[in-house]
């Protein structure tokens, strides 16, 4: 998972310069709290620029976290499309619960997950809740020397990161809120700049009607 990270970074400083960039995370729950995952990239980068790019982009390395993650108890029906030079990168699978989903995160970044780590997404009949990774997004960044690589800090306006549920039951109410008029959907878009720079806080909670 953080190969992935890596390459998602890639494509971020490369298409800044003439893209809008939209990192989604899309999850959707099961009457049953099993579910998909989803998350991949949108752009609207000009064609000819793929190939040069993705000459630049080590996918080595990569299979290995794919394959932990294949092999993770309540993981099923894995499907990617990563093609640097096409500009597509998409990881999607299903979880039989937000336990396995859990693991299958902390297996990807090379952990085992322990009783005292921090759920990446809690589910439940009543509420599916979303602890704020702002800070575990910002130190990992920092690790990596991420931010400085830009030339201008103001190229993380143009590059978005949408976080959105689709709930098998009606949505009472959320917080933060959000604005789309589908019942059962949940649908909430970050600047990435107010994410790294400024910290914005990246907690929902969202109540069902239960």
């Amino acid at each position: 998972m953080r190969k992935f990270f890596r390459i998602f970074t890639l494509l971020i400083l490369a298409f800044s310069f003439t893209s809008c960039i939209e990192i989604v995370e899309e999850i959707k729950i099961n009457t049953d709290l099993s579910g998909e995952y989803h998350l991949y990239l949108k752009h609207n980068g000009l064609g000819f620029l793929f190939n040069s790019i993705g000459q630049n982009i080590d996918l080595s390395g990569l299979d290995d976290g794919l394959q932990k993650l294949e092999q993770q108890n309540g993981i099923s029906n894995l499907k990617t499309n990563i093609n640097p030079k096409k500009g597509k990168f998409s990881i999607q699978f299903d979880f039989s619960d937000d336990n396995s989903l859990n693991r299958a995160f902390y297996a990807a970044l090379g952990v085992k997950k322990r009783f005292y780590h921090k759920n990446f997404l809690k589910i439940s009949q009543s509420k599916i809740k979303r602890p704020n990774l702002t800070p575990y997004l910002v130190r990992y960044t920092k690790s990596q020397g991420l931010l400085d690589q830009l030339p201008d800090e103001n190229i993380l306006d143009y590059v978005k990161y949408r976080y959105r549920v689709i709930s098998s039951e009606n949505i009472k109410h959320a917080i933060p809120e959000s604005y789309l008029s589908k019942k059962q959907e949940y649908d909430q878009l970050y600047p990435l700049k107010s994410l790294l720079l400024h910290r914005q806080s990246s907690k929902s909670i969202i109540y069902l009607e239960k």
